[in-house]
């Protein structure tokens, strides 16, 4: 009868144990041998007298008890002090140093210490990361590495985490990187992935979120540190702040493809990501035309939601025809004498994609005031100010977060290209709820390249079919395939994502202790077997606080994640939450006191 005991069985077995006390009494007269011999040299060199020569006759000397001849001249009380301090120092030395050793060497069967072991992670530590700062940007150059601010190394990702829940060293994204991070709600998305990543940018930053945490935390914190501008785009009131400028989308759209681009923000808020009929395609054809003939004569978004109302109006067509725009005017001209069922369809559907030119609240953030000014993208990519962009999820504003945030990607493009490849200093894109308020139909595709133009993009999803619902399976795959750090927290419940993931993390060697009972005798082997280093189950449940990083070029690591108030802010980020808060709760109650009806006794 044979009887496992399981992968975490001891490899000291009574075979080993023999082998290790053999060696132990062999090696250990030796050792002690040497340690007063060692003693006695001191003892001579402190007196003036003499030892004897290491070897057979000290030990025979000390065997029979004739200290004077092993040390001539040298007091022996002496030698026997020192050789008791020898003692316990080598002791203490072995017993720390094994600690250490023991703590950092691979344990069979214990995931964490199969992780740590990663000499691919060298590449992501502060020293090899900051080098690569240096040479990316040209503002840097000729500074030495071990020099640099902690903020322009790169964007923080973790500690690497060791066994017993040590911290190793912390790992960073270089300015070349591209991050997706799929972390569930109340995992830690804000505290450790948007606060320290905004506040710890070196140039402009474009901050994401559906809630007035990020910018309650930081807003004022960054202004402080950067001396930068803060722009707050909120038309739904979550922080209840007055708007304090406006943007254009309108600006600059002189071409086709523009137009067609700006459409796109638009339809994919109610698309299903899938694109199974017409109306979609042919909403945002009716969109391009209408804000390309807006655009090209000086007109507004206010002007666009006229004409969504009237479907045949000749305003728009007409507009295209002065411009140049034949075929689009054609294009439109034909959506308007088609079938009334469709033409109504394409409408109706395009109406409902640009529902937030229904909100005068919404429009009065994109349409022109005369006392407020006016956002410019190409100035912000080049400055160190923050853009905060806040809405409810899925809602009318969702479209405008996605168009500002496009724009102000592609004007830092641009200005990118114009200095010679590469933006310095870098702009940082956290994207929180990236899903649900700023589609980018092309975010897989501007992957590939926002790196090595010093655009880094921080995708934060909830799941990986969240992307899937937004981008569709190639375009989700070609998103993850395109980061080149992934981080994965706790609470992911996709069952195919973390089997995906058992199977990249990989195998490790485990014990098996067996004992077989045979005769009224017992025998026991140890054998070796591969296992998943993380099964599905074990990633699923990652505590929270830590996560997976899989990094292009080396083997998955677990990292303990750093937040806000484990950082050097932590004071002055608490002192702007406390007073944000406050500043946040009187301008609601002056909201709503506001909006309530008056009414008079009778």
């Amino acid at each position: 009868m044979t009887r496992a005991l399981g992968p975490r069985a001891s490899l000291w077995h009574s075979n080993a144990a023999a082998g290790w006390l053999v060696l132990a009494a062999c090696w250990t007269p030796i050792a002690v041998l040497g340690l007063i011999w060692t003693a006695a040299r001191i003892a001579a060199a402190l007196t003036g007298g003499k030892v004897m020569r290491f070897g057979a006759e000290f030990a025979f000397a000390l065997a029979d008890r004739r200290t004077g001849a092993a040390w001539p001249g040298t007091p022996t009380p002496l030698v026997l002090l020192i050789s008791a301090g020898l003692c316990f120092g080598t002791a203490a030395v072995l017993l720390t140093a094994g600690h250490r050793i023991a703590a950092r060497l691979p344990q069979p069967g214990d995931p964490v210490a199969a992780l740590a072991v990663n000499p691919g992670l060298a590449a992501l530590h502060a020293s090899t990361t900051a080098s690569k700062a240096v040479q990316l940007r040209r503002s840097l150059h000729g500074t030495a590495p071990d020099q640099l601010a902690f903020e322009d190394i790169g964007l923080v990702l973790g500690d690497v985490l060791l066994p017993s829940d040590q911290r190793g060293p912390t790992v960073f994204a270089s300015f070349e990187d591209t991050v997706v991070a799929f972390m569930a709600p109340r995992s830690g998305k804000t505290t450790t992935q948007s606060i320290p990543h905004v506040l710890s940018a070196p140039g402009a930053v474009i901050a994401t979120s559906n809630k007035a945490d990020l910018w309650s935390a930081i807003a004022t914190v960054r202004a402080e540190r950067t001396g930068g501008k803060v722009w707050l785009f909120d038309p739904q009131h979550i922080t209840y702040q007055p708007q304090a400028w406006w943007w254009n989308p309108l600006a600059g759209l002189n071409t086709v493809e523009d137009a067609h681009r700006l459409a796109g923000h638009f339809v994919l808020t109610v698309d299903d990501g899938q694109k199974k009929d017409l109306w979609g395609p042919a909403a945002q054809d009716l969109l391009c035309a209408l804000f390309l003939a807006a655009a090209t004569s000086g007109r507004s978004l206010h002007h666009v939601a006229q004409w969504l109302d009237e479907p045949a109006v000749p305003t728009p067509i007409e507009l295209l025809q002065q411009a140049g725009f034949q075929l689009m005017a054609s294009s439109l001209k034909g959506t308007q004498n088609g079938a009334v069922e469709t033409r109504d369809g394409i409408y109706q559907t395009a109406r409902t994609a640009a529902k937030a030119l229904r909100d005068q609240e919404i429009l009065a953030w994109v349409t022109p005031h005369d006392d407020l000014p006016v956002f410019d993208p190409a100035a912000f990519a080049g400055s160190r100010d923050t853009l905060y962009l806040l809405s409810k999820s899925l809602s009318a504003a969702a479209p405008l977060i996605a168009a500002l945030t496009d724009t102000t990607m592609r004007a830092a493009e641009r200005r990118a290209e114009q200095a010679g490849g590469r933006l310095d200093p870098p702009l940082v894109v956290a994207l929180d709820e990236a899903a649900n308020i700023c589609r980018i139909a092309d975010l897989p595709q501007l992957y590939s390249h926002l790196g090595s133009r010093g655009i880094i993009p921080v995708t934060i999803l909830q799941s990986y079919e969240q992307g899937v619902t937004v981008w569709g399976e190639p375009g989700m795959a070609a998103l993850w395939g395109a980061a080149t750090r992934k981080l994965i927290g706790a609470g992911i419940d996709s069952p195919r994502l973390v089997r995906d993931l058992a199977t990249l993390i990989g195998q490790h060697d485990v014990p098996i202790r067996s004992i077989t009972y045979a005769d009224g005798r017992a025998s026991e082997q140890i054998s070796l077997r591969r296992q998943e280093i993380l099964e599905a189950a074990d990633i699923r449940a990652l505590p929270t606080g830590t996560a997976l990083l899989l990094a292009t070029g080396t083997k998955p690591a677990l990292l303990r994640l750093c937040p806000w108030y484990q950082g050097p802010y932590a004071a002055p980020i608490t002192q702007a939450i406390t007073a944000a808060d406050t500043a946040i709760a009187d301008a609601a109650r002056h909201h709503y006191q506001r909006d309530e009806p008056t009414t008079t006794p009778p």
